[in-house]
C-alpha cells in the first residue's frame, strides 16, 4: 500500500492558486476598465487602456518568458545532464549506478586525465567487483579509483583524486554520508533514518 503524506500546508499549490486568482483579477479589472473607456470615448479610450493592460500584465509576461526559457534550456541539456565531466579540459565519462549510490568512471578517461596507464588487469586481480564492462569501455567504481589514486605519488594524481572525490564521489552519496564514511567523529546528530 502506498505511503500517504500527512495532511498539511502545500506551499506550491497555494502559490499556484494565488497566481491564478491574481491573474484572473487583473484580467477582469482591465477588461472592465477597457470596456468603460471604449464605451465613453470610443477608440481613443481603447488605446489608453492598452497602457493599463501592459502595466498590469508585464510582470506575469516576463515570468512566463523566464519560465519558458528555463524549460527550453533544461530540455536542450537533458541528454548530457549529469553525464558530462571534465578534469583540466579532459572529458571523463561517468555513469550512475542504478541500484546503489555509486558512480562508475571510464578507466580509459581516467588514464588519459592522469597521463599514466591504469591497467585493468591490476584492478581485476585486486577488486574484480570494482570493474564493469560496458559497450563503450571498461568502467571503474569511484571508491576503487579514489583508493588507487591515493596510492600514487604524483602531483597530478593527487589533484585528480581530489577532483574525483569532490565532483563524482560526494554528489553520489551526499555530504552527510561522505562525512561519516571518511571517519569523522560522531556529534550525536547522526541518527539512522528510517
Amino acid at each position: 500500500m502506498p505511503r500517504r503524506e500527512p495532511p498539511g500546508f502545500d506551499a506550491a499549490a497555494h502559490e499556484r492558486h494565488h497566481w491564478w486568482r491574481s491573474l484572473l483579477l487583473k484580467l477582469a479589472l482591465c477588461s472592465g476598465v477597457s470596456a468603460l473607456l471604449w464605451w465613453s470615448s470610443g477608440w481613443a479610450g481603447l488605446l489608453v487602456s492598452v497602457m493599463l493592460w501592459a502595466r498590469a500584465l508585464a510582470g506575469d509576461l516576463m515570468a512566463l518568458l523566464e519560465t519558458a526559457w528555463r524549460s527550453l534550456r533544461q530540455l536542450a541539456f537533458r541528454p548530457v545532464q549529469g553525464h558530462f565531466y571534465q578534469f583540466k579540459g579532459q572529458r571523463i565519462r561517468v555513469v550512475d549506478d542504478d541500484l546503489d549510490a555509486h558512480r562508475w568512471i571510464a578507466l580509459q578517461d581516467l588514464a588519459t586525465a592522469l597521463g599514466a596507464p591504469m591497467p585493468a588487469a591490476v584492478f581485476r586481480r585486486r577488486q574484480p567487483q570494482a570493474l564493469r564492462e560496458r559497450p563503450d569501455g571498461v568502467y571503474l567504481l569511484d571508491q576503487a579509483a579514489l583508493a588507487w589514486l591515493g596510492e600514487q605519488r604524483s602531483e597530478r594524481a593527487g589533484r585528480l583524486r581530489l577532483w574525483v572525490e569532490r565532483e563524482v564521489w560526494y554528489p553520489a552519496r551526499g555530504r552527510r554520508a561522505g562525512y561519516r564514511q571518511k571517519g569523522a567523529p560522531g556529534n550525536g546528530l547522526d541518527t539512522p533514518e528510517g
